[in-house]
């Protein structure tokens, strides 16, 4: 499952990390997916951690195409949210970092977002850049920063996670392929994102519809990129509605008026509206699962509280295991 080093997770198991491999042993999973950054690490049983989630900075697309960026007036913490850094060299620096975090836990794998939005954006989806663009800057960054290292490949493997924004949404299979073929090193693979992909058809207001939009997605792709999915990031998102609906209203009224925190709390809230993560409650999912056989699937779920994060994975893994009529 999820978890990070924030209170809002620890606390759900009392800071203690012999509860958080209870709770695991109890639903049957093998351990945890940790977000982590570029700071250093605190002590903690690393051996619960089977992969990492890397940060992601929704806007390091147009600072590393326009370095002017670095230099805008902004808060120094929006700065940093947005570029990862305080210029180009920084922003890699803070990613190798991240990556060496990720090796002295000895995750089997770090999660990467190939995408690129603006906070604006995600009101208006009007996001004036190319998929191609987005990836084609992100393949220069990550082949920028992977030089540097020893050997010239990640210290773990890199999993591309697909969003919804511009870039690796995998909507369009000559462009994720263009992708692939821009990386010069070999250690890397896919994590798909189910609710994120339904998030990026759009229509998906229904399970049953929603899991048969993904399959047909997939099944554009040949097998050799199938077989390059080994992770699985797997929750339910119906957001179809309310996408289309707030894509016509636009940013609110007075939101570039306010602080950075209380935009980023807008951000936020009208992002979970769209990305869900809801369980599977229908059979048919585990069709998903055994299209990409996946070599690590993450429940990825957002809860506020141990019971609802209980039920959540309880309630998803039944439908995993439920044997269709």
């Amino acid at each position: 499952m999820n978890f990070s080093l924030h209170d809002c997770d620890l606390s759900l198991f009392e800071h203690d990390w012999n509860k958080v491999g209870s709770f695991l042993h109890t639903h049957g999973l093998d351990g945890v997916e940790l977000f982590i950054d570029h700071t250093p690490l605190p002590d903690f049983p690393c051996g619960v951690v089977k992969g990492v989630h890397l940060p992601y900075w929704m806007g390091k697309h147009r600072a590393w195409v326009d370095e002017s960026a670095f230099h805008e007036d902004m808060d120094e913490n929006e700065r940093f949210f947005l570029f990862g850094g305080r210029d180009r060299q920084d922003m890699i620096t803070n990613f190798i970092n991240a990556l060496e975090n990720a090796a002295s836990i000895n995750a089997e794998y770090g999660v990467f977002h190939v995408a690129y939005v603006e906070p604006h954006h995600v009101f208006t989806r009007n996001f004036e850049v190319s998929d191609i663009e987005v990836m084609d800057s992100t393949a220069e960054f990550l082949n920028s920063s992977v030089a540097l290292l020893s050997g010239r490949e990640p210290p773990v493997k890199l999993f591309f996670e697909n969003l919804w924004w511009p870039g690796l949404n995998l909507l369009d299979t000559a462009a994720t392929m263009h992708f692939v073929d821009s990386l010069e090193f070999e250690n890397w693979a896919f994590t798909l994102d189910t609710g994120h992909l339904m998030n990026a058809i759009m229509n998906c207001t229904d399970e049953r519809h929603a899991i048969d939009s993904v399959l047909e997605v997939l099944e554009r792709y040949p097998e050799d990129i199938i077989g390059r999915m080994e992770g699985m990031h797997f929750h339910c998102s119906l957001s179809g509605d309310y996408q289309m609906q707030v894509a016509k209203s636009g940013v609110p009224a007075g939101y570039h008026e306010l602080p950075f925190h209380e935009r980023l709390v807008a951000v936020m809230e009208h992002i979970s509206k769209i990305d869900q993560h809801m369980p599977f409650t229908d059979e048919r999912c585990k069709e998903i699962v055994d299209f990409v056989k996946p070599r690590f699937l993450t429940h990825e779920f957002e809860t506020n509280s141990l019971p609802e994060l209980d039920r959540k994975l309880r309630t998803q893994i039944q439908a995993l295991c439920r044997e269709r009529e």
